[in-house]
């Protein structure tokens, strides 16, 4: 499976936040999330379902976490606007 990076936004290093600070996000998580392209808050708050499950898939995590831990709620309130 693929992630659709133009419905959540696409980011590299230089756009960075600390994935860590989301519930449920550890540093070897964040790294895996990094792996495939996930490095912020902005494109965590954007993710939809389905992409919640290619991610479960990709990062071979627990299915139904990233939705229980609310990381699009999370990330949302982590924004700096």
């Amino acid at each position: 499976p693929s992630l659709d990076f133009k419905s959540f936004g696409y980011a590299d290093e230089n756009k960075k936040d600390d994935l860590t600070l989301i519930k449920g996000v550890g540093p070897y998580i964040e790294l895996k999330l990094n792996e495939i392209g996930i490095y912020n808050y902005d494109q965590i708050s954007r993710l939809k379902d389905s992409d919640i499950r290619i991610i479960t898939e990709l990062i071979d995590f627990f299915p139904g976490r990233i939705e229980r831990d609310n990381w699009v709620g999370q990330a949302e309130s982590l924004i700096k606007y």
